[in-house]
């Protein structure tokens, strides 16, 4: 624990013994409250993976630190994880939590024992220690390194602290769904008399719902961490690579939109989310079936092509060693295995899948451009209708012409 003289007192990351040049995730979002019981028990599951992802990077997690609103959920989380642990680093005004062993007080909390190192910085109020927190965040990450904030729910605390941090041009991961100001970025529901709107839609900014599970947080943030400064949270298409490999790995699933796009059109925000619910597993499920083909379609290529060239070179030899026959029956054989990899590679593609990729693609955005339901249970029909079609075009056997 460290106690800060003054609110802007320098923070050196060795005297809290934290290395610099390390990745940060700064969890910012409701501090003074616990939250609602279904909320929590919906958010575990996702903060656990972003801890599991963090220390698969090497990166330090950084919350409010007091027993209370998020700061307590990333310690239950904590609990759960099997194996190590990220450095958990907590930064709380000294005067709303009770240091040491002390009994907190009627307007205190508790500092949240899971974490491994408090910062304590005078103030009497939550947000007073939103400053120390982005120095914090900046004096370990550096220049060098991505600092990532994920906002779960939300005040005016995170509020400031948002416009601190995108000011800096730090990427934003929004967990929609969790209420307060996640959710009026999400919907678009932000007055236009702030800086935090520009903000926003000049920002590496992702937007993802809670309903999409920790899978798609933790995707967002292993492309955040594992790149350079400055990358975008958007994600790219890796090239094609020149050589089949051996042994197929399927890719992540990506978004099929741009995550922040909802900043921009928040009317098709619940549209986005449901067909990121419904239609883009499925889709992803479709598009791995047809890569594993086609790459099973070009290792048979090139192997083919490694036939061929055996067989002109044991022609050679056979040309050279006149009176030996072993060359030509390594031509017999190079041969006829040359041409029989040759028509099994003209099969090898799976046009079936890629026919049902393309028709749940084009489902996805059937469903974004349909116009707004007028009520709840017109909305309600339409996913149903939409499950119902995405089971369809999944299973049922399809014309690849």
């Amino acid at each position: 624990m460290r106690r800060l003289a003054h609110p802007d007192a320098e923070i050196k990351p060795r005297s809290l013994r934290l290395p610099r040049g390390r990745p940060v995730v700064a969890v910012l979002g409701t501090t003074g409250e616990r939250l609602a019981t279904e909320l929590s028990s919906a958010l575990l599951p996702v903060l656990r993976a972003v801890l599991v992802t963090a220390e698969r990077h090497a990166a330090a997690v950084v919350t409010a630190g007091a027993d209370t609103g998020v700061a307590h959920l990333v310690g239950l989380a904590a609990e759960a994880v099997e194996g190590r642990l990220p450095r958990l680093v907590g930064v709380a005004p000294s005067g709303r939590v009770a240091a040491d062993d002390a009994e907190p007080s009627q307007d205190e909390v508790r500092l949240n024992a899971n974490h491994d190192t408090a910062v304590l910085v005078p103030g009497a109020r939550w947000g007073e220690e939103v400053p120390a927190l982005l120095r914090l965040v900046e004096a370990v990450a550096g220049k060098r390194r991505p600092a990532l904030a994920l906002l779960v729910g939300g005040d005016e605390a995170a509020r400031a602290a948002l416009v601190e941090h995108l000011g800096r041009d730090r990427p934003l991961l929004v967990l929609a769904g969790t209420g307060g100001l996640a959710d009026e970025i999400a919907a678009g529901e932000l007055a236009e008399d702030d800086d935090l709107p520009v903000l926003l839609r000049g920002g590496q900014v992702a937007v993802v719902h809670l309903d999409e599970g920790p899978d798609r947080v933790g995707a967002v943030l292993r492309r955040v961490l594992g790149a350079k400064p400055g990358a975008s949270v958007r994600a790219d298409v890796p090239p094609l690579a020149v050589w089949p490999r051996l042994r197929f790995r399927a890719p992540e699933a990506q978004p099929v939109v741009d995550p922040g796009y909802v900043l921009d059109y928040p009317l098709l925000a619940d549209a986005i989310h449901e067909a990121n619910q419904l239609v883009a597993p499925a889709l992803h499920e479709c598009e791995v079936e047809a890569l594993r083909a086609r790459e099973r379609g070009r290792l048979l290529v090139a192997l083919a092509i490694a036939a061929g060239f055996a067989t002109t070179s044991f022609a050679a030899l056979q040309v050279w060693l006149r009176g030996v026959p072993w060359p030509g029956v390594l031509v017999a054989v190079s041969g006829a295995l040359a041409a029989v990899l040759a028509v099994v590679s003209r099969g090898a593609g799976d046009a079936e899948a890629r026919t049902r990729a393309e028709l749940l693609r084009a489902l996805y955005f059937d469903h974004l451009a349909a116009p707004p339901a007028a009520d709840d249970a017109e909305r309600e029909q339409r996913v149903r209708e939409l499950a119902t079609a995405v089971a369809r075009h999944r299973h049922e056997p399809v014309s690849a012409s």
